[in-house]
């Protein structure tokens, strides 16, 4: 078997990735779009050990295929699995969590399609879309599957500006309507027909029109986000979420909040706990949860701006939300030898929580649960809970 081979093949399983799996003299190929029971010619890409990398040429027998909506589908990076079913996707996801961990878990999901509030959109030779999966090749795009329709209609009136001095461009839904922000700038036609369209306009992170902030409200709280300020992508998913942390901190004295961005997480929290300690470095974020606390009059609720391996003092639960990276070796430690009783760790990246819960010696997993804040796509959002060992 070499680079360029055509082969007929069976595939024989499927994965989370969007991958068909196949046997070829004890090597595994890993082929994208196909379901199990496909029978298809493909033609290899890469080799690398008992590990083959193959592109389809042709579907011979098809087996369960879901109609695809997305004429993009394929071409873009943005989704890989809307040629399986919903129930298939959800199945995949929770079959890669119980061999990661170990253990079963329970899938929260919502609708696959139309639930992203942002979308970044890249700009080349005056043409707008998505990047196509790790390259840096525009697939021109009129709209998206999964984002809001609402954004949607901005692209189909964005992408026939004049967009020569634009690079990149970030459309986010608030309550009160959408915001754009660009690196780069619009001509004045462009923009006086976007102020039509918008509620807030930042231009190279300046505010030239509208709001500084738009609004995202779960019950009672309001969330105010800007251009720069982090917020989950799936309303409805991250509500569902944060419910489940409710529910697991039950009431308490002392809450970290640590890496908590805009305070999201510890705001919707601060009926349940007397006192809340927020830990973010980033200064735009820090600045969105000052302004979110003082909106909410929260008083119970402190963000101090320091990296996260700076965290001292004892808490009765800590929750952490890291970045895809996940904990440094520094946090870990410090984590095992604060006294908390209950960690709750929020995690977007399943290898780096692996490699994070079995650094975390201190503590036993007690349950986890995915939440499927990114149909359609492999990305898993897990929430994992952790009690200390006696």
């Amino acid at each position: 078997m070499k680079v360029g081979d055509l082969l007929k093949v069976t595939i024989i399983d499927d994965n989370h990735l969007g991958n068909g799996i196949a046997k070829v003299n004890d090597k595994t190929i890993f082929v994208p779009g196909t379901l199990k029971d496909d029978i298809v010619q493909i033609k290899i890409l890469k080799l690398k050990k008992d590990i083959v990398n193959a592109e389809v040429i042709s579907f011979i027998e098809k087996s369960n295929h879901f109609d695809v909506k997305c004429p993009y589908y394929g071409k873009c990076g943005g989704c890989n699995l809307l040629h399986t079913s919903y129930d298939r996707e959800k199945e995949l996801k929770e079959s890669y969590i119980k061999k990661l961990f170990g253990l079963k878990c329970k899938i929260i999901s919502f609708n696959r399609e139309h639930y992203r509030n942002k979308v970044t959109l890249h700009i080349k030779n005056g043409s707008l879309g998505l990047y196509e999966e790790n390259t840096n090749t525009l697939v021109p795009i009129d709209n998206c599957l999964l984002l809001d329709e609402n954004i949607n209609q901005l692209i189909a009136i964005v992408k026939d500006f004049d967009l020569s001095n634009i690079k990149e461009i970030i459309i986010k839904e608030g309550k009160e309507g959408l915001l754009i922000s660009t690196n780069g700038s619009f001509n004045n036609d462009d923009l006086n027909t976007l102020k039509k369209y918008t509620k807030s306009i930042y231009q190279n992170n300046e505010l030239i029109y509208g709001e500084e902030y738009l609004t995202i409200s779960f019950d009672d709280i309001n969330y105010s986000i800007n251009h720069d300020s982090f917020f989950q992508i799936n309303n409805e998913c991250a509500k569902a979420l944060y419910d489940k942390i409710k529910e697991e901190v039950g009431t308490c004295d002392t809450l970290l909040d640590l890496y908590c961005g805009t305070g999201s997480i510890g705001i919707y929290l601060n009926k349940n706990v007397k006192k809340i300690t927020g830990i973010e470095i980033n200064e735009n974020s820090v600045k969105c949860a000052k302004k979110n606390i003082k909106n909410n009059n929260i008083n119970n609720y402190e963000i101090i701006k320091t990296d996260a391996s700076c965290v001292k003092g004892n808490y009765d639960i800590v929750i952490v939300d890291p970045p895809r990276s996940g904990l440094s070796k520094n946090v870990v430690s410090i984590l095992n030898k604060m006294n908390m009783k209950k960690l709750i760790y929020v995690s977007c990246n399943p290898s780096t929580l692996k490699r994070d819960v079995s650094l975390l010696n201190s503590f036993h997993i007690k349950e986890a649960s995915i939440f499927n804040m990114f149909p359609g796509t492999s990305h898993i959002e897990t929430l994992m809970i952790l009690e200390r060992k006696n």
